[in-house]
């Protein structure tokens, strides 16, 4: 299918392989997905060290079990949320279609996120890096055992080189698929992490002073981040929160069959 889109893009019109009319070609672009397979799945569990479980002691169906719930955890292919400090270095073994070698491939969190909550994407940031310097102030409303709190010295710098970057995506779901009629305004921000939950944490709120936004206003319904963070937060209906952790929702978008047909 890929090379006769790419040949209608070209051209409208081809005789005998070759086009008939070039000036009928459009100004497009498509992407192709490519889903993971039972065999890229099997081939990313890793298992831990085992040698401490003998199989006299174990029946071999119980093992089995143990080891695809326990030793498996953490497998790229089983979703390895540690991982998400850098969503653009999630990567997966693949097998190459009709040969026996794997190549690394990265994965593409930012897409399958969007489409595990079904976003409508109207906005698609590319990735920013910034950096920052930083300071101490005192701050008497600190508890006891903390005497100053972390600020930016100076202001917020977006550079190619920066430690931490940002990427926001805007758009909205649906209540209900195919019913246009009540749409969450969703956006989601994507954040390589440093490590420091103090500077990161800093980082993002200033980031949010730097393109407005605010979590207690009306602009979006639902905000996902990923990484712990210090947004406010606001109660909504039917016990849900605005500010979201993109880890929690991703886990459960790919493993919560409870009601799946």
């Amino acid at each position: 299918m890929k090379p006769r889109i790419t040949k209608v893009i070209y051209s409208r019109g081809w005789k005998n392989g070759k086009p008939t009319a070039r000036d009928t070609g459009i100004s497009h672009c498509f992407k192709t997905i490519r889903l993971e397979t039972y065999e890229d799945t099997h081939n990313n569990l890793l298992l831990k060290d085992i040698t401490a479980h003998g199989e006299t002691q174990f029946g071999r169906d119980y093992m089995l079990h143990y080891w695809l719930n326990f030793e498996t955890k953490g497998s790229p292919s089983l979703l390895n949320i540690e991982w998400f400090a850098d969503p653009t270095a999630y990567k997966l073994n693949v097998k190459k279609p009709g040969t026996d070698e794997y190549a690394e491939k990265a994965v593409d969190l930012v897409e399958t996120f969007n489409w595990l909550i079904g976003l409508h994407v109207e906005h698609l940031d590319h990735w920013r890096s910034y950096a920052a310097s930083f300071k101490r102030e005192p701050d008497p409303e600190l508890p006891e055992d903390t005497s100053t709190r972390l600020i930016l010295d100076g202001s917020l710098k977006e550079t190619d080189d920066g430690a931490w970057r940002f990427r926001k995506i805007e758009g909205y779901t649906l209540h209900t698929p195919g019913d246009q009629s009540v749409r969450e305004r969703t956006l989601a921000i994507w954040r390589k992490l440093t490590g420091d939950l103090e500077k990161d944490n800093l980082m993002l709120d200033e980031w949010f002073k730097k393109y407005r936004l605010s979590t207690q206003d009306t602009e979006f319904d639902v905000i996902y981040v990923n990484g712990s963070n210090n947004l406010p937060n606001l109660r909504q209906a039917e016990e849900t929160w605005k500010v979201r952790l993109i880890e929690e929702y991703f886990h459960q978008a790919m493993w919560d069959v409870e009601d799946a047909l």
